[in-house]
């Protein structure tokens, strides 16, 4: 009885392994809260994040892609298998990988066997033994699922946040995690005030009063969230996205490390501290924006220049290019 186990990542993967037989399992790794989506075939989708993640990370393209293809190639396959678990987690990360999923088995239409398995804690840090408890949390995929998740990857792929904003509040009690971790999604727009993404400014708040490397910036930053999503690399990447600015935020940062440094966590235990301009947007008397531009993606949103789609989280309102220029 052919059985397929998907999960966010390898240590959930290892995890599972240890007690799941003959099971076939395929970890997803992919950091979809970060550059560009697309709708249609899965496989479309996957070489364009092959792309942005090799560039993004330093990584080898082609084994992203490998990586990728080998992974879709099980999804693509799966009427042979007579079961399907997907075992994801509450936060950004996960959610993204499984409405990604779920709206591949809607365009399917593949509803039987399949079983979702919902943790609100981090399933790699349990043990083999304790992660399967989560299994007696099991249930039926059905159809509301499979729309819900259709709608919601289409809203996401589109050139535009506006979609998801007028649609995110329609019901999504069906995938009761998914609202919320959409919810922080947006909150990595830009801010109307400050044009700061809410990790960003977190980062940034947390050199207002003394120095901080970049890895206790990371470990506070992260205990600061409801749910935790980033990895540390990504987080990283985001600190040298601000301190590598035309006008710079951040000072104090070594230059990025290459792939192979014997050691590349050293660059990132050097304390930072807050440039001139990085004081002014904390204290919302500059904004980043306006000061740099951006160019990266949210979703299947490209937000770049000087005016852009903004997210003000104190009123829950997206912001136009138009009205953000005003």
């Amino acid at each position: 009885m052919p059985r397929l186990i998907l999960t966010n990542g390898d240590s959930a993967a290892e995890l599972l392994a240890a007690k799941a037989g003959d099971a076939t399992i395929v970890p997803w790794r992919d950091v979809l809260h970060e550059g560009p989506i697309v709708g249609g075939p899965v496989e479309e989708c996957s070489a364009l994040r092959a792309a942005f993640l090799a560039e993004r990370f330093g990584i080898d393209a082609v084994e992203v892609a490998s990586e990728f293809a080998a992974r879709d190639a099980v999804l693509r396959n799966h009427a042979g298998f007579d079961s399907i678990e997907l075992w994801f987690e509450h936060d950004l990360y996960d959610q993204l990988q499984l409405i990604q999923i779920l709206s591949f088995l809607a365009d399917e239409d593949r509803t039987d066997g399949v079983m979702l398995v919902q943790a609100d804690e981090f399933l790699g840090q349990q043990s083999a033994d304790t992660i399967l408890r989560f299994a007696d949390r099991a249930r039926p995929i059905g159809e509301d699922d499979l729309d819900l998740a259709d709608r919601l990857w289409a809203d996401l792929a589109m050139p535009t946040p506006e979609a998801l904003v007028r649609h995110l509040d329609d019901g999504t009690d069906v995938l009761p995690f998914a609202g919320p971790a959409l919810h922080r999604f947006l909150e990595e727009l830009p801010s109307p005030r400050r044009g700061l993404g809410r990790t960003e400014q977190t980062a940034l708040s947390l050199l207002t009063d003394r120095p901080a490397s970049a890895i206790d910036l990371f470990r506070t930053a992260i205990a600061a969230e409801e749910a935790a999503f980033m990895g540390d690399l990504s987080f990283f990447l985001m600190l040298h996205d601000l301190a590598d600015a035309d006008t710079p935020l951040i000072a104090g940062l070594a230059a990025r490390p290459a792939p192979e440094d014997p050691d590349p966590v050293s660059a990132y235990r050097q304390p930072l501290s807050l440039t001139e301009a990085g004081r002014a947007v904390v204290a919302g008397e500059a904004d980043h924006v306006r000061l740099n531009g951006v160019d990266r993606w949210w979703a299947g949103t490209r937000l770049k220049g000087r005016t852009t789609w903004r997210y003000d989280r104190e009123t829950m309102n997206l912001i136009s290019p138009q009205a953000s220029a005003a």
